[in-house]
């Protein structure tokens, strides 16, 4: 497989998709951390059972199709590349834990996981309790740790566009210089 200068167009939608999803899903689980058990919290549990799920198929959809398609090489050299390289495998990482995690966490705990009013995952009959527990700490976790990720991957796209002025926001984004 060679490796393109630009990204495919359908990676480009799928990254704005998945940002603006995966930006959502935060914004809702933040925001119902704050409320007090009721219906208005559990609303919003289904939206962001519902992105998470959402998630988890297009980022699985979104690592088969690089690895059909391919994807440009990161710009720069030794360490940037380096860098570059292991800050994209801890997002995949985590972009895969996270979905997996929180649909684990919810069938430990028997709650079904819905997927925008269309169908849902029914939950565990019986709880698993210890199961859950550990789900629901690598789903917290890895929440924390993937809003991280996120920060230094605006930070360090704005830096390559506005500090070195390299093609890396071009490639995506298809600006012109």
């Amino acid at each position: 497989m060679t490796s393109p200068d630009k990204f495919h167009p359908v990676i480009k939608f799928m990254h704005g998709l998945m940002a603006i999803a995966m930006i959502a899903a935060i914004a809702i689980i933040l925001y119902a951390g704050e409320m007090p058990r009721g219906p208005e919290k559990f609303e919003l549990y289904f939206w962001h059972k519902s992105l998470g799920l959402l998630l988890a198929a297009l980022i699985i959809i979104r690592i088969v199709l690089i690895k059909k398609i391919g994807k440009p090489a990161p710009i720069g050299d030794g360490l940037k590349k380096t860098m570059a390289s292991v800050a994209h495998g801890l997002l995949y990482l985590a972009m895969l834990a996270l979905p997996f995690s929180g649909l684990v966490m919810s069938y430990a705990g028997g709650h079904s996981i819905p997927f925008f009013g269309l169908f849902e995952i029914p939950g565990a009959e019986e709880k698993m309790k210890t199961l859950g527990g550990i789900a629901h700490e690598v789903h917290e976790i890895g929440g924390n740790i993937l809003i991280g990720l996120i920060v230094l991957h605006v930070v360090a796209a704005l830096y390559h566009h506005f500090g070195l002025k390299d093609d890396t926001m071009r490639r995506m984004f298809g600006h012109k210089k």
